[in-house]
């Protein structure tokens, strides 16, 4: 009878690292009902690390086919570059260009709900929907 072996040596138990953890979040932007006559008030969820400027990027980035098909628009322009958000400015891109009345409304709601969820500033005193 012949026996043969590899030759590697038993090894100990290896720690890792704790577990990844993943941060889910709902945050509201603002968009134009479909009659062009006020905000309607939508939740998004986002996983990741937010900051006070992630659900502007969330609205630069556009609709979602639930909100296009509720026949909800935007009309702050869209963009591949980033919004950021330096102490109480929200920082647009130049190529957003100048926005429409609707569009300022739209980014100003969102930034202030953005800014309550993050930062928990209360939203008191301030006429968004």
């Amino acid at each position: 009878m012949t026996l043969s072996a590899c030759g590697v040596r038993p090894t100990p138990i290896l720690t890792g690292a704790d577990a990844p953890t993943v941060s889910s979040h709902e945050l509201t932007v603002y968009l134009v009902k479909a009659e062009r006559d006020g905000l309607v008030r939508r939740t998004r969820s986002y996983t990741g690390t937010v900051d006070t400027a992630t659900a502007i990027n969330l609205l630069v980035g556009g609709l979602t086919d639930e909100e296009k098909k509720l026949g909800l628009v935007t009309e702050v322009p869209a963009t591949s570059s980033r919004v950021f958000a330096v102490s109480n400015v929200i920082v647009l891109p130049e190529d957003m260009g100048p926005l429409s009345k609707w569009a300022q409304f739209q980014l100003y709601c969102t930034a202030i709900a953005s800014r309550a969820k993050v930062e928990g500033v209360p939203a008191s005193g301030i006429d968004c929907p």
